[in-house]
């Protein structure tokens, strides 16, 4: 074995022992490290890593191992994630892959699912529509009460000046009654005693 060999099975070795980052696992299985990271946010406890000095995940033999057994289901076998992850959470009870859905019947269900939102759309319009009913209603009912208590408050207006000129003209009389109380006097005493004689 030449030097550069046995440097190569050395830096080998301490990545098992560190672990192996996505790109190198990536590399190892003919994979993107894209599809790695994907494989990983959608079966993360199912696949053994752990975190590197630097926060990375880094999968060691175990790892490496789960990556290509999912490879195998997933690329071989046609199965989903979801028959994957149920795979290995049941242990491996394994059921078959559901097909594929083909394009009429992919956009069918997104027609359901936009009719479903667009009544849905409708009933909140209406009742929307039913709530602005029902506060312009409040609002006509507000301003036309409004409006009469103003008319109100008019007419109060009017009747307390009336009442105020009333007494005025009344201390008027009073005070014109009170300088000249001896001609008041023999004014009401000649009424008096000419209702009395009937003259």
């Amino acid at each position: 074995m030449n030097k550069g060999e046995n440097q190569g099975e050395e830096n080998h070795d301490r990545n098992m022992d560190n672990g192996f980052t996505v790109k190198e696992v990536a590399s190892f299985i003919d994979e993107t490290p894209n599809v790695i990271r994907n494989w990983f946010k959608e079966l993360r406890q199912y696949i053994p890593h752990v975190k590197n000095n630097n926060g990375y995940n880094v999968y060691k033999h175990e790892g490496i191992e789960r990556f290509k057994e999912i490879k195998a289901l997933h690329r071989e076998q046609n199965w989903s994630m979801k028959q994957i992850e149920h795979y290995f959470a049941t242990g491996g009870e394994s059921f078959k892959p559901e097909p594929e859905k083909k394009a009429g019947e992919m956009i069918a269900e997104e027609l359901r699912a936009l009719r479903e939102e667009l009544v849905a759309l409708r009933e909140e319009n209406h009742e929307i529509k039913n709530h602005l009913e029902n506060q312009e209603n409040f609002n006509k009912a507000l301003v036309e009460q409004l409006q009469k208590f103003e008319r109100g408050s008019v007419e109060r207006d009017d009747q307390l000046t009336k009442a105020i000129k009333e007494a005025k003209e009344q201390k008027k009389l009073v005070a014109a009654a009170n300088e000249n109380p001896d001609t008041n006097l023999d004014k009401q005493k000649k009424g008096f005693f000419a209702r009395l004689i009937g003259k």
